[in-house]
């Protein structure tokens, strides 16, 4: 019997890899210029109907809330968790016109994404002050935002308590999010921990 992967929402560096991926391949067509938004990458018309502003979508309790509830509706929707994935990183549009024959392909890619940290597939989101992202959107991403990492291999006793005590110029909070936003390690797991 297979086990469920996590949905989605629970890897926001894959869906932001995802749909950076998804505009490379699509540049010059309106499909490649779509600005999600957000460190969950949310689609702006489905943020705009769980009547979230773009700031709304920065903060990131509100957003992963949101992206849970939109995931759920998707996969209330569409009946299959991996159509629910697919819907939150490019649209549920993009889910109606690729059909069950296209998803196989794209849900491969992104269910490896889920469980390799180092995938190409990947990418991080710039956390900066609102009012910064908000007036730099229309120039494109500021490469110089993009945070820096420290590694971390989790050792036998440690727990992310341990760990913030051992780096306390780290927030608690940050450790969770290098877990994948996840209070639970296990010993030679690698954190990437943002300087």
């Amino acid at each position: 019997m297979a086990m469920a992967s996590l949905p989605v929402y629970y890897f926001p560096s894959v869906i932001r890899g995802a749909q950076l991926h998804y505009a490379h391949q699509n540049q010059g067509n309106p499909d490649g210029s779509v600005s999600f938004v957000g460190p969950f990458g949310m689609h702006p018309v489905a943020a705009a109907r769980m009547g979230l502003s773009p700031s709304d979508c920065l903060d990131s309790i509100k957003a992963f809330h949101s992206v849970e509830t939109l995931w759920l509706d998707y996969f209330c929707t569409f009946k299959d968790s991996s159509a629910a994935d697919l819907a939150i990183i490019y649209g549920g549009a993009y889910v109606n016109k690729l059909g069950n024959k296209g998803w196989a392909q794209e849900i491969q890619r992104i269910e490896i994404a889920k469980q390799d940290i180092h995938s190409s597939f990947r990418a991080s989101y710039p956390y900066t002050d609102v009012k910064e992202v908000l007036t730099t959107e229309d120039q494109g991403p500021n490469l110089a935002a993009i945070p820096k990492f420290e590694t971390y291999t989790v050792k036998a006793g440690d727990s992310l308590w341990k760990i913030h005590q051992k780096f306390p110029q780290y927030a608690l909070t940050a450790l969770m999010e290098a877990n994948g936003g996840r209070e639970t390690i296990y010993v030679g797991q690698k954190l990437q921990i943002p300087l």
